[in-house]
């Protein structure tokens, strides 16, 4: 059996940017969540919006503060404009790096293990209980699990990114969904 363990990190990432998405609208322009122990300028997170002002300095940190009171790390933000090219660069360099090695070492497990599952939902370097891979077989066997196993090993050998998998059947529903909703956010 399987335990769930949550990350907190990537949990309160995706409550941030929900926050920001809601209350911001169309004055945000993205977020760039960088790996929890990782950061520019002392922060982890680059929040870039069309127009700063105060309003919005107040709504990015309360949402900041909310969050960080709920989980157990650490959001610490930086605000740039759309105009600010220099700092959106030099947060994108270095979750650039991370998620082409991630992208990479996924495209290398899903040739090892592709055939014999039904379906992969990749989240790149976020996770969700300790997992960026969901992987989802009809029957799950001994024989699928070693396969899944040594293919990890081997692909997490060659690679930065670590390939880190929760296997699951069709009818874990709501952890489908889950991964999938955390998918389509980061597109």
């Amino acid at each position: 059996m399987y335990k769930l363990v949550r990350n907190d990190w990537n949990l309160a990432l995706h409550e941030f940017s929900h926050k920001l998405i809601q209350l911001l609208g169309d004055n945000l322009v993205t977020i760039i969540g960088l790996e929890e122990d990782s950061s520019v300028y002392d922060s982890n997170v680059l929040v870039v919006v069309k127009a700063l002002d105060d309003e919005v300095r107040r709504l990015i940190a309360k949402s900041a503060l909310e969050v960080n009171d709920k989980h157990e790390c650490t959001i610490s933000y930086y605000i740039a404009k759309n105009s600010d090219k220099n700092v959106i660069e030099l947060f994108s360099n270095v979750q650039g790096k991370v998620r082409e090695d991630c992208e990479e070492a996924f495209r290398e497990f899903h040739d090892k293990v592709g055939h014999h599952v039904s379906d992969m939902v990749f989240i790149g370097d976020r996770y969700i209980y300790d997992s960026n891979t969901l992987i989802i077989v009809d029957k799950l066997t001994e024989d699928v699990k070693r396969l899944i196993a040594k293919s990890a090993l081997e692909v997490n050998d060659k690679h930065e990114c670590t390939i880190s998998y929760y296997i699951a059947t069709p009818s874990d529903e709501g952890l489908i969904n889950e991964f999938k909703k955390i998918r389509e956010t980061i597109k």
